[in-house]
């Protein structure tokens, strides 16, 4: 079997375009706040003891999140460890959730538009802003998106071969629910069972019968890892099923503050671009026959679930946004084939200017800090002034990413190539040099390492147990990991009495003559964070311990 010269091409391209968007970031750094530490410390606490059940951050149960991503990751993390460190290897399961993600978005496309439309998915979807940093990051939502992306493929395959479409349907519902919950199940059932109701294109026995089988292949997903959990423990079942997924949408379980119902709907631009613009004049192209297309009905459908469902929500957040992107790509796909070659001419150029100028000021930057210019001394925050710029291997990765932008953007200007390509390689360059030439800085602001590594080192020679107060899950996942102990919460009910209190309050805040037993072991703070993200390890006599589970009272704050 021949295979095309320009298919084989395009592939080549597509897949040297996928690393380089890829892997710089996703590798040679520690975990960034907020959502890698704590996801890293039940990854670190499945390897550890082999449990998958009841996810567990440094010793305390944490059950927002099903265990899905994390088993993956845990997997990655013994087939990589040997070769990479630990978060390092981590991170390479993303390699696959967001490869998946993209296969079941271009085989939807290819179900409802043909094989040409499927071939614009890789590069737009890589294209999406909202992506960039997420899909480089260990969260619970890449494998949300792989759940989605598989459901929207079962839905749009449904039509014509129901027991096919069916099973990837309720396969992807599952997915989803393992990776973060009633999100997924709940807007692709929304979405199924509002096709029929308003497009008489979905109104047949053979759509019927492929979501009964949607609803019989899901119920594995649905019922294992839940059964499991409530064989283990009755409560947690119930804080994750009700207070994690229904709580948190209704607002009685709100972790964060809610802006406003209208969050999502004027922050589309954002949400949305470059796929958002391009759909809309797909749809506007297509204006006069749309409403009776499914390749425009079920992405359309699906979107205004969406956008619905998370207007609802008590709670907004950007990451949140992240699965619109998928209908939306959808739509840009199908006509991104037809945009007319003066305006595919003004992209093209337009984005290789931009990114070029912003690869000019990332390399003349450095080029600065090297020949140590005052303005841009002043400019960099001072704790990263005595760090390292950078490595050859950074370097040398820094060069290849340039190289490559180069080759492609002389492509582009020269030559027609897949629709917005210049756009989505110029974000490939800037992400690249950032993650490169700029990683020492961004690691010296970010990382715990430094902090709790000198915790380490300033522990006692022996002690019963540490506990803590105003210390979050994910600096208690970075102390076990960089320090090597576990902290408790103080209003943790475990059964130990402590002699040592790790405190995340600046100690100018504290009055310490309120308790005469405790003295200051130890400090640290973040280099960029000071007085903001301060740590004091407190110490008591064996005779003065106080009994488990310690009182928050023990710490009293001055008052303002």
């Amino acid at each position: 079997m021949n295979t095309s010269p320009l298919k084989t091409s395009k592939t080549v391209l597509l897949a040297a375009l996928f690393l380089a968007w890829m892997l710089p970031g996703l590798v040679g750094r520690d975990p960034w706040k907020a959502d890698e530490p704590y996801t890293f410390g039940i990854v670190n606490h499945i390897l550890q003891t082999g449990d998958w059940v009841v996810p567990n951050v440094a010793g305390v149960p944490f059950l927002e999140k099903p265990p899905l991503y994390f088993i993956s990751a845990a997997l990655a993390a013994r087939t990589f460890a040997p070769f990479f460190e630990l978060p390092d290897a981590i991170r390479l399961v993303n390699i696959a959730w967001i490869l998946l993600t993209m296969l079941f978005l271009a085989l939807a496309v290819r179900e409802l538009a043909g094989k040409d439309a499927a071939w614009n998915v890789p590069v737009l979807f890589m294209g999406c802003l909202i992506l960039l940093v997420t899909a480089h990051k260990m969260v619970t939502d890449i494998a949300l998106l792989c759940g989605i992306a598989c459901g929207l493929y079962g839905l749009a395959a449904s039509r014509e071969r129901p027991a096919w479409g069916g099973l990837w349907a309720g396969t992807g519902a599952g997915i989803g629910f393992l990776a973060k919950g009633l999100l997924a199940p709940g807007i692709l059932g929304v979405v199924a069972l509002v096709l029929p109701l308003l497009f008489a294109e979905w109104r047949s026995r053979a759509y019927g019968r492929a979501l009964f089988i949607a609803a019989v292949a899901s119920l594995p997903w649905l019922v294992a890892w839940p059964a499991a959990l409530y064989l283990r423990s009755r409560e947690y079942f119930l804080e994750i099923l009700w207070y994690q997924n229904f709580g948190r949408f209704v607002g009685f379980a709100r972790i964060m503050k809610q802006d406003t119902h209208w969050y999502y709907l004027l922050n589309l631009p954002w949400h949305g671009l470059p796929v958002l613009p391009l759909a809309a004049w797909t749809l506007w192209k297509a204006r006069a026959g749309w409403r009776h297309s499914p390749l425009f009905q079920l992405p359309l459908v699906t979107y205004a679930v969406m956008i619905g469902v998370l207007s609802m929500s008590a709670s907004n957040r950007d990451l949140y946004a992240l699965p619109t992107i998928l209908p939306l790509t959808m739509i840009a796909a199908a006509g991104a084939g037809s945009i007319p070659d003066r305006a595919r001419s003004v992209i093209d150029k337009g984005s290789v200017v931009l990114f070029g100028v912003l690869g000019v000021i990332l390399w003349g930057a450095l080029l600065a800090y090297l020949l140590r210019t005052p303005a841009l001394l002043k400019l960099l925050p001072p704790q990263t002034l005595h760090y390292a710029p950078l490595d050859l291997r950074l370097l040398a990765a820094a060069i290849v990413i340039t190289v490559f932008w180069l080759v492609v953007a002389a492509r582009s200007l020269r030559q027609a190539g897949p629709p917005l390509l210049s756009w989505t390689a110029g974000l490939v360059l800037v992400w690249g040099l950032a993650m490169t030439l700029w990683l020492p800085w961004l690691e010296a602001g970010t990382s715990y390492r430094g902090l709790f590594s000198s915790l380490r080192s300033a522990l006692p020679g022996h002690y019963h147990c540490i506990a803590s107060m105003g210390i979050g899950e994910s600096e208690r996942a970075m102390i076990e990991y960089y320090a090597g102990v576990q902290v408790r919460p103080i209003d943790w009910s475990g059964p130990e009495r402590c002699d040592l209190l790790l405190v995340g309050l600046d100690r100018r805040n504290i009055d310490t003559a309120s308790q005469p037993a405790w003295t200051v072991v130890w400090e640290g703070h973040r280099p960029d964070r000071q007085p903001k993200e301060h740590y004091t390890l407190f110490r008591t006599s064996p005779q003065d311990r106080q009994p488990s589970p310690l009182s928050a009272r023990m710490i009293r704050l001055k008052a303002n």
